[in-house]
């Protein structure tokens, strides 16, 4: 129930603003302000008299001032950005090649490996058949 009244309030203080106006002159002449509004904005004017004028020509110059000084700042950051990540590739360029390089000696002893299996499958089989032919323990 509060909603509704707040909104029957709001709907009662809109319409008070808008007067007779329907809500499309209403949104035309907000458009009709803003357009005025940028055209003073786009001619700025100081009436206030010379020193305001000054006052205004230096917080410009001081802004200028700081906009170089973080221009400089971004650029230097960007220099070493780029630097340490030509630094990063080079570095991930070097573990590639090691990686390459583990890769093969894994492959090596893979093959290793399997010829180990092999031979101590044989040698297993050798010693079986002398365990077989050892005559019978007394």
């Amino acid at each position: 129930m509060a909603l509704q009244c707040c909104g029957l309030g709001a709907i009662l203080y809109v319409s008070r603003m808008v007067g007779a106006r329907g809500y499309g002159q209403l949104m035309t002449t907000v458009e009709e302000r803003l357009k005025n509004l940028e055209v003073r904005v786009d001619r700025l004017e100081t009436w206030a008299g010379p020193a305001q004028s000054e006052a205004l020509s230096a917080s410009l110059s001081a802004l200028q001032a700081e906009t170089a000084a973080f221009r400089q700042e971004v650029t230097r950051a960007f220099r070493d950005l780029r630097a340490e990540v030509a630094d990063l590739r080079s570095r991930v360029s070097v573990l590639e090649t090691d990686v390459a390089g583990l890769r093969a000696d894994v492959a090596v002893l893979k093959a290793d490996m399997a010829t180990l299996k092999a031979d101590m499958a044989d040698v297993k089989g050798v010693l079986e058949e002398i365990l077989r032919r050892l005559p019978p323990a007394a």
